[in-house]
């Protein structure tokens, strides 16, 4: 028997779901029409727990496939033996390999007949380690059951789905370690800008979107983040000029080169401290198309010092000493930190001397250096989650 439609068609609009963002729907309507069926289900599924789940589907009454989901998929016997069947392999109602009543089973009695359908075809398209997917095709009674043909059809095109599920599966895993990255990035308080080779802005995290929205030092213009004073600009164009010429060069896996100016802010603000980098190589996109440099902005009156809370406990200090390192870290040198503190200068000499010893430094520069790189001060999530656009920032941002 001849399909309506040819093998390569259906191919082509499998890949394409991927593509388009998983909209399986032609595909599986291309599927069913390939196969002479009346209906397709497609699911997947997480074999260390996970219950299955409905990728898409046609030919179902949207409302009975929902009650479906809902109610009865993580239960149905037919799912659950695919599950542990081999790949490529058809079962049909048409076969009796079901150890009971295929009419008494939850797929028929919750899903098909209420749908009118009245036969059934399926065959498990991964069966991987913790992954799992499967392809199901529903007739009506009055189509009759599938023919031999039918169901090599079905065979034919499990290959492909099983390929193009296979991508969906790395790109879901793809998706959900970006989101926690994002969501890690944003709970930074620093400003964190993702550039493309050309110095424009694509990305921007929570505090990047705060600076820019207090237009003090930095304003929102056409190319995403900008410096707000000309001088500024003009020297902050040339530093990711320079880092954007050299972020190609980067054969390294980790973040080399790079440089930092400061930005002036209104009188009686600190300027912010601004650094970029450019991306490792295994982080830049083959064609040039993402990001390339990342660009750091620090708010020094607004650090958030992790000495109390973290960078204390990590080298045992104790409160005195870790309130001298507060001090240091602020700039002040040990007379003015004896006199901030209401010390003398041999007390905070002394406390510094037990700081270096626990630390394993053994001056100042030393000891602030693994201070600014030990710990990251972090915020608590709000309402502003993830990466933003950086040319289209979200409003009502709290300052």
């Amino acid at each position: 028997m001849t399909h309506h439609l040819e093998s390569g068609v259906v191919v082509d609009r499998i890949f394409d779901a991927v593509a388009k963002g998983d909209n399986w729907g032609d595909a599986l309507d291309a599927a069913a029409e390939y196969c002479g069926a009346d209906a397709m289900l497609l699911l997947d599924g997480n074999l260390s727990g996970g219950d299955p789940a409905v990728i898409d589907a046609t030919g179902f009454k949207t409302e009975v496939l929902d009650l479906y989901t809902e109610n009865h998929l993580r239960d149905d016997e037919l799912v659950r033996e695919s599950m542990a069947g081999p790949v490529g392999v058809v079962i049909s109602s048409a076969h009796d390999r079901w150890e009971w009543d295929f009419y008494d089973s939850t797929m028929y009695r919750r899903l098909l007949w209420p749908c009118g359908l009245h036969y059934l075809a399926g065959t498990a398209l991964i069966n991987a380690p913790k992954v799992y997917a499967s392809l199901w095709m529903g007739r009506k009674e009055g189509s009759g059951e599938f023919a031999p043909h039918n169901l090599q059809g079905l065979s034919e095109l499990v290959p492909h789905f099983g390929r193009a599920m296979a991508v969906h599966h790395r790109l879901r895993r793809a998706e959900m370690q970006a989101e926690l990255a994002t969501g890690a990035f944003d709970r930074v308080s620093v400003g964190v800008v993702l550039l493309d080779v050309d110095g424009d802005a694509i990305l921007a995290n929570r505090e990047a979107v705060r600076i820019a929205l207090r237009r003090d030092g930095f304003v929102f213009r056409d190319r995403g983040l900008a410096a707000e004073s000309p001088t500024d600009s003009k020297r902050l164009r040339e530093l990711i000029r320079q880092v954007g010429q050299s972020a190609p060069l980067q054969e390294t896996s980790k973040f080399v080169g790079g440089g930092a100016t400061r930005i002036t802010r209104s009188p009686g603000q600190s300027d912010y401290h601004v650094v970029v980098m450019p991306l490792p190589k295994r982080c830049q996109p083959d064609d040039g198309s993402g990001a390339v440099a990342v660009l750091f902005i620090t708010d020094p009156d607004k650090m958030q010092h992790p000495v109390d809370f973290l960078f204390g406990d990590l080298y045992d200090l104790t409160d005195a000493e870790s309130r001298l390192v507060y001090e240091l870290m602020d700039g002040r040198g040990l007379t003015a930190a004896a006199g901030s503190l209401g010390l003398s200068r041999n007390t905070v000499h002394s406390q510094l001397s037990s700081v270096f010893q626990k630390t394993g430094t053994r001056r100042q520069g030393e000891l602030l250096r693994l201070l600014l790189g030990g710990v990251a001060p972090v915020e608590p999530p709000d309402e502003i989650s993830g990466f933003h656009e950086a040319v289209t920032p979200p409003e009502n941002i709290p300052h």
